[in-house]
């Protein structure tokens, strides 16, 4: 099939590249970007030198340019899917969005980020994370790519759904300064970045409502979510953990044997054994997750840590994952599991 990317010069278009390099049944035919159209691909990142896309020279990102792609990548920032992507969905072609630009209702999104939603009729598209919507995927013509918060929280969440008690959920994040994508800004400069940890965008950062409303979807309650992300001075990588309340009590044990169950069947999720915890270390470069979970009896609520790259099983490595899904092809096609270490 071939394939379109869309913002091809950004972190998350270049790791779609990478990967796209060896899948079996896509094949990258064109790369658009903005401030970098007309550069030749290899010199804007040298790490995909010596590949098969290394001398595509970035295109002008218009419909026009995308003529024949059976499959597109759009991995830009919400405002430009909004203005091209409706002119792309079309009978026959599959169209997943890296963006928040299709993840909620239209209305949902205007009120959480401040922005007026331009194709209503388009929205929620097919959410774009198998684990949870896989029967919904396959010949959908425009996924959205969920948030890479957003997936490390539910794959933490999503097995206790059902056990849900009354309160709060609390959801904490930490992530690499690469999810803040490549622009400049003077808190991802290095005298500033390194060696420091902040808190940022709560308590509405524009994750909240995606978690929240998936998390529903997948049977939880109507918990008020309090989502707080954290930037760590590292490039890539994610670590969430949840405090998740139960209706009853509930033995360490079985919750754990819940996990593993729900997650018996995916490629690319593994429970750690009871009393590890995951690092954003040994995921980095594949496609993985790490869970782990425990139950802290005194406080009554389920302790549950997910650990992935943001910028693969976070963005792009999870796109490629369910545009698999969603034109029938292996769904572990192209993606790695093992992470790069050290």
């Amino acid at each position: 099939m071939d394939v379109g990317v869309i913002g091809g010069s950004g972190y998350g278009g270049a790791e779609l590249l990478r990967l796209l390099e060896q899948h079996p049944a896509f094949k990258v035919r064109v790369v658009a970007a903005g401030r970098s159209a007309g550069h030749v691909l290899g010199g804007v990142f040298p790490q995909l030198l010596g590949t098969s896309v290394a001398d595509l020279q970035l295109a002008e990102t218009t419909p026009e340019t995308f003529a024949g792609c059976q499959v597109i990548f759009s991995a830009t920032p919400h405002g430009v899917s909004l203005d091209l992507l409706p002119d792309l969905v079309t009978d026959g072609r599959t169209v997943v969005d890296l963006s928040g630009a299709f993840r909620l209702p239209a209305d949902v999104f205007a009120d959480w980020y401040e922005h007026e939603h331009t194709a209503p009729h388009l929205t929620p598209a097919v959410y774009g994370m198998p684990e949870l919507t896989r029967e919904d995927l396959p010949d959908a013509r425009l996924v959205a790519g969920p948030g890479c918060y957003p997936t490390a929280a539910l794959l933490a969440l999503a097995p206790l759904a059902g056990l849900l008690g009354d309160g709060p959920i609390a959801v904490h994040g930490m992530s690499g300064s690469s999810g803040a994508g490549r622009k400049v800004r003077d808190d991802l400069h290095a005298s500033h970045a390194h060696a420091n940890v902040a808190a940022y965008g709560a308590p509405k950062h524009r994750h909240t409502p995606e978690i929240a409303a998936q998390l529903s979807r997948a049977g939880g309650g109507p918990n008020p979510l309090v989502f707080v992300p954290h930037l760590v001075p590292m490039a890539r990588g994610m670590v969430v953990t949840v405090n998740a309340p139960m209706a009853a009590p509930v033995a360490g044990v079985d919750v754990h044997e819940m996990f593993a169950l729900y997650y018996r069947d995916e490629p690319f999720i593994t429970v750690l054994e009871p009393g590890t915890w995951p690092a954003s270390t040994y995921v980095v470069g594949g496609n993985a997750a790490h869970i782990g979970v425990a139950v802290d009896e005194r406080a009554g609520v389920v302790v549950a840590s997910c650990a992935l790259d943001n910028l693969i099983k976070g963005a792009a490595g999870q796109a490629i994952q369910a545009a698999n899904v969603a034109t029938r092809t292996a769904e572990t096609a192209g993606l790695p599991i093992a992470g790069m270490y050290p």
